[in-house]
């Protein structure tokens, strides 16, 4: 791969793509705020952080107690994390003195999910809306396993850059650039677990009355000591419906219909669920397969910002792939922020390595090598006798990852910060991995929560003026949003997905502050 590698690195250079290079980036990133046992906090989210609904930084993810942060995005990795940074502060600042953020991916001790409190955001259209939807993900999975928590990175490139890699301009061109990308993550991501995986150890209560392959590490935990990512394995973030749908990214078009029909057809087990509960209330969206497009869960997602009032579907289909959505990266519970720099550093030059290398479409039977090469790498990824399948042949995973590494390194000599670059495949390369801690897991969490926590709250460096303001904004933005009646709301859930092409956000009222029709269901 090396030398067809140089010369396409070459050829770029040639063309300035790398002197002219800019990426953009952003971080979401999904944690738990715990009480000082680090049992998940009960309390709805506070006011002083804004309204989840309207803030554009700061909402929740499946429950009330599940932070999200959002970053705008950014040009620069050090404004990144200087935005990111002042989240952090502004978010330990402002909940309750007696709640601390838990660090890691898997969840703190879950005694009763029962007592888990589902995300609510407003008394009206769109507010029930995101509320049904998490009650669906309850029903078909379970609240335990949507205690999951990950780093989504958000990457693109400018339409200056990307047009030296496709030599054209237009969006379908972007396209398919990005398309290729996607399939070569795909290929690799393999090695992105091995590289970002942090989730080896659970508590037991994660794994109470569910099937799985893990041993036993005390009376405490569960744990797989060769494992990279227990989140990303069948006890993890998954869904095995899912699977069915065969997602190879090998068209833009493709994409879609399956997502469409992964909404609108009848899925048995979801369909036998119903979609209304005991009392007649709706407790999901759909009985497809997936109830909404941001339910379909993969490593990598091809994405466009709602800037129009049209859900996600119309925007893909009508303007093309504006940025991709890394979902596959674990939070580092040794890192203040869940990521360093030098990791995110690297995942760009990993995904820019996606997009230069050659990209042909993938069959149904590399999908299924794909497939075991992940799981491969989940449950056995720090073990050296670890194999993968490479061209219909077993090959040592640990040999691939160097020659991985390897064609980063080149690559990174290209690079206008080439110092920077190397320094972070370093880094990464010698990063300390799967350590198993001598303590229970909620006790070590107990303890890193803390620091981490108070480490935050002392901080007095950061400039909180726009996170400030948007909270501000945020809540007088829920304000001016109508309440609806409970007819008017069940009637919108009923109909939310009888017309994927239809711009069913023009439904609700837009108001002069509010614009809650802007808002996207996640």
């Amino acid at each position: 791969m090396s030398n067809d590698l140089e010369k396409r690195l070459q050829d770029l250079q040639d063309k300035q793509f790398f002197t002219e290079l800019i990426i953009k980036r952003g971080i979401e990133k999904e944690f738990f705020r715990v009480t000082k046992d680090a049992q998940i906090s009960k309390k709805p989210h506070p006011r002083s952080l804004g309204s989840a609904l309207t803030n554009r930084y700061i909402t929740t993810d499946f429950a009330e107690a599940q932070l999200e942060l959002v970053t705008p995005v950014f040009n620069e990795i050090d404004q990144l994390f200087d935005f990111l940074t002042s989240l952090h502060e502004f978010v330990a600042q402002n909940i309750d003195e007696e709640e601390m953020l838990w660090p890691f991916s898997m969840p703190p001790r879950i005694e009763n999910e029962s007592d888990i409190n589902l995300g609510y955001y407003h008394q009206s259209n769109i507010g029930l809306l995101k509320h049904v939807y998490r009650r669906g993900l309850k029903v078909r999975y379970g609240s335990t396993m949507q205690c999951v928590s990950g780093m989504h990175y958000n990457f693109s490139l400018s339409d200056s850059s990307l047009t030296k890699i496709t030599q054209q301009s237009s969006q379908d061109s972007f396209d398919e650039a990005y398309l290729g990308l996607i399939r070569n993550f795909k290929r690799i991501f393999w090695f992105v677990l091995s590289e970002f995986g942090q989730t080896n150890i659970v508590d037991k209560s994660f794994v109470k009355n569910r099937e799985h392959q893990l041993d036993e590490l005390n009376k405490n935990d569960m744990y797989l000591k060769d494992a990279t990512s227990l989140r990303m394995s069948d006890i993890g973030y998954v869904s095995d419906a899912q699977k069915s749908l065969n997602v190879k990214y090998n068209s833009l078009e493709e994409f879609l219909e399956k997502i469409n029909k992964a909404i609108k057809i009848p899925f048995k087990d979801f369909q036998e669920k119903g979609l209304l509960d005991s009392s007649g209330n709706y407790q999901q969206i759909s009985n497809g397969v997936i109830q909404i497009e941001n339910e379909y869960y993969d490593s990598i997602r091809p994405k466009r910002a709602s800037e129009e009032n049209i859900r996600p579907y119309d925007q893909l289909k009508k303007h093309g792939i504006e940025y991709l959505e890394i979902r596959g990266v674990d939070i580092d519970p040794n890192e203040l922020l869940g990521i360093s720099k030098h990791h995110v550093q690297f995942l760009d030059l990993i995904l820019l390595y996606c997009l230069i290398l050659p990209s042909p479409k993938i069959s149904d039977e590399e999908k299924i090598d794909i497939d075991k090469n992940d799981i491969e790498s989940v449950y056995r990824g720090r073990n050296k006798e670890a194999t993968l399948i490479k061209e219909g042949s077993m090959v040592n995973l640990h040999e691939e990852r160097k020659k991985i590494f390897d064609d980063l390194k080149i690559m990174a000599k290209y690079m206008k910060n080439s110092k920077e670059v190397i320094s972070s495949i370093d880094y990464v390369d010698n990063y300390e991995k799967g350590s198993i801690p001598n303590i229970a897991f909620q006790e070590h969490g107990t303890i890193k929560a803390h620091e981490m926590t108070t480490k935050l709250r002392k901080s007095q460096n950061s400039n909180f003026d726009s996170i400030k303001k948007e909270a501000e904004l945020s809540l007088q933005k829920l304000s001016n949003i109508p309440t609806n009646s409970e007819i008017e709301m069940n009637n919108y859930v009923k109909n939310y997905n009888n017309n994927l092409w239809g711009e069913i956000m023009k439904a609700l009222q837009c108001v002069e502050l509010g614009m809650p029709d802007k808002l996207q269901v996640n």
